[in-house]
């Protein structure tokens, strides 16, 4: 007898259980991946929040103004928008500007109004342009101005200019989410420091920035780089120091000579200083047969008509290497040196700004050391003082 019903395929019940299993588990995965991002994004949020990271340097350029703290942002980009604003708001009779090299040159060696916007440029280019919206601001009686070489070398010409800080070019707040990740696989922040944030009271109040509230290092209220516990934090060694077989370009030449010649219209006093090099760095440039940059460069600075002070020969100062943040960019320390050799020669603005008396009694109290003591914080190591181990002669 021939039935009605349909026989069905043993395997479709098999496929349809297997199918279901798959989808639920696929929903399951996927949920467990969507609350470990969303976990993720919560706390990344909280830790940019503590660690103030989010703030625009022209705010935390004002907070700092009546709080004091330290600005420590993760990159620089904000950095010359953020020393412009410190300026305009001290309005200070002198100004001191360059690159992350003068960084540590301390606030507190001066007795007159003195503001450091050291790190406000890394070319020629960014110098020019904050020097030119610093007097427009408020013209100062006097600037030193801190040279590289590598700025006047040919291939510089094209360095990117000032970063904007507009809204409009900042990055979103969603793609700020990944920072905290990023500082944690490339070291510059430790799981420590995170942990040590997230838990009641902890970082600085006061500081902004994930390296000032996290670190414990950033801009002070001076000017200065402070590297809190760290004797090199924030070391400077840019990319072309080592490029040194050609000559300076005429065209930066021009363009300073041009800047110069701006200044000296408004009647504002104008020194260049050439930092101090570590003495094994500027021994091995000055052996290479080939290093035309730096003597030719070094004359055509002299050939402006300025007050120049070369600090090149760090020896010639009685800095030792030991005194050095890194081969190219001097301590604490060495910088109180320039200052002292500026105060002899007088004759200038910037020279009588200078608390002679405080600098020859630190110099006295830490020959040898990267950091002024006097500076450190409280709880800072003591080997904090000492750029390695072999400058440490007392351990």
């Amino acid at each position: 007898m021939r039935s009605n019903r349909a026989i069905g395929s043993p395997r479709r019940g098999v496929w349809r259980h297997k199918s279901g299993r798959h989808l639920r588990n696929t929903v399951i995965l996927s949920s467990v991946a969507l609350v470990l991002v969303a976990l993720y994004c919560l706390g990344s949020a909280i830790v940019l929040v503590l660690a103030r990271e989010t703030t625009s340097p022209e705010l935390a350029a004002q907070l700092q103004e009546r709080h004091g703290g330290l600005y420590g942002p993760v990159t620089d980009d904000s950095i010359f928008a953020y020393k412009l604003e410190r300026y305009t708001l001290r309005q200070p009779e002198v100004l001191i500007v360059g690159s992350r090299r003068l960084a540590a040159l301390p606030g507190e060696a001066f007795s007159g109004s003195v503001y450091n916007a050291a790190g406000a440029a890394s070319s020629l280019g960014q110098l020019t342009a904050f020097v030119r919206q610093a007097v427009a601001a408020h013209p100062p009686k006097s600037i030193l101005i801190g040279l590289d070489y590598w700025w006047f070398n040919p291939s510089m010409e094209s360095a990117p200019q000032p970063p904007s800080s507009s809204p409009a070019s900042s990055p979103g707040y969603a793609a700020q989410l990944l920072d905290p990740f990023l500082w944690l696989i490339t070291g510059k922040i430790s799981p420590r420091a995170i942990a040590a944030a997230l838990l009641p009271s902890g970082g600085d109040t006061a500081s902004i920035g994930a390296l000032a509230v996290l670190n414990g290092e950033g801009w002070d209220a001076y000017g200065r780089y402070d590297n809190g516990r760290h004797p090199s934090g924030g070391a400077y060694m840019p990319t072309g120091v080592d490029d040194v077989r050609i000559g300076p370009s005429s065209k930066s030449m021009a363009q300073l000579n041009a800047l110069i010649a701006e200044l000296s219209g408004q009647s504002i006093e104008v020194l260049f200083m050439l930092p101090p090099i570590a003495p094994p760095m500027r021994s091995a440039l000055a052996k290479d047969p080939e290093n035309r940059l730096i003597p030719l460069w070094s004359d055509a600075i002299r050939s402006l008509g300025q007050r120049v002070f070369d600090f090149q020969d760090a020896v010639a100062l009685g800095a030792t290497e030991c005194e050095f943040v890194s081969d190219i960019a001097a301590g604490e320390v060495a910088f109180l040196r320039t200052l002292d050799a500026i105060s002899n020669f007088g004759g200038t603005y910037f020279s009588q700004a200078i608390d002679r008396d405080m600098v020859t009694s630190l110099i006295g109290s830490n020959a040898e050391h990267v950091r002024l003591a006097e500076l450190l914080p409280a709880d800072a190591p003591a080997e904090a003082l000492f750029r390695h181990d072999s400058c440490d002669k007392d351990r």
